[in-house]
């Protein structure tokens, strides 16, 4: 168990290769994420998913996320890298530049998560965006993030064990990112697994993405009833050869 998940704090920027990771499973128009440092929701919407749910265990992921999100509308890419330079590990958010003009821009849910945490390090995870450049949107993806923003990311708060409680449709992916290198044991996993593989449609995927994989999930075989299984699918290594993802799909008898 988690303590004090209100309180934990969020990423201002992620520290996995998101283009890679939103692009290397084709064709996922609906997609649901975890939001982290809200990287991962503009990356697939980049990669062309027309549809792009959020959760996370800590509110303050899905604040940063509507930041970012407030901020490509409103600032220059420029500004949008000072900024989240400047969030990281800041003790009074209000105070960095530009966030009294973004703040009254939020959702009703965000500005009260700022209001909250404002002074315990929210956006202290991690390192800051200068470490990894690579994951800042270059001058033609931050143009068209513009365009095709239309609308904050719709966020859960809630741990992964809960989440399949509150989801309402289906996804053609899921990602998980790292969260099974910290948390629940093999069992638990699985059941987890079993439990999210209902909200897929018939071969939509679940991602996961280890930096310290804890189990072997290749003997992993889940029936849920006679409509649905989950396989173990294959891993996929980046060009970097250091990130590698796990594919879990959906399938029929």
């Amino acid at each position: 168990m988690i303590l004090y998940p209100d309180y934990m704090p969020a990423y201002t920027i992620s520290n996995e290769d998101q283009r890679w990771a939103t692009r290397a499973v084709s064709n996922a128009k609906h997609v649901l994420t975890v939001a982290g440092s809200g990287d991962q929701a503009l990356f697939y919407k980049l990669s062309g998913a027309t549809i792009v749910d959020t959760f996370d265990i800590t509110p303050n992921a899905g604040a940063i996320q509507d930041i970012k999100y407030v901020a490509i509308k409103n600032i220059s890419r420029t500004e949008y890298k000072n900024l989240l330079v400047n969030l990281y590990g800041s003790r009074n958010v209000l105070s960095v530049p530009q966030m009294q003009d973004l703040e009254p821009l939020l959702t009703k849910k965000s500005r009260a998560t700022i209001k909250r945490n404002n002074k315990i390090g929210m956006f202290s995870a991690g390192l800051d965006a200068n470490e990894y450049p690579e994951n800042i949107p270059t001058d033609e993806e931050y143009e068209n993030l513009r365009t095709i923003l239309t609308k904050p990311f719709n966020f859960i708060q809630c741990g992964l064990d809960e989440l399949s409680f509150k989801l309402y449709r289906k996804y053609d992916l899921i990602n998980l990112s790292n969260i099974f290198d910290y948390c629940y044991d093999r069992n638990k996993q699985i059941e987890i697994l079993g439990q999210l593989s209902q909200y897929l449609k018939i071969g939509g995927r679940i991602v996961y993405l280890p930096q310290m994989q804890k189990f072997n999930y290749e003997d992993v075989y889940i029936t849920e009833n006679s409509a649905v299984q989950l396989v173990f699918e294959t891993v996929k290594q980046s060009v970097d050869k250091k990130s590698k993802m796990i594919l879990f799909q959906r399938r029929t008898r």
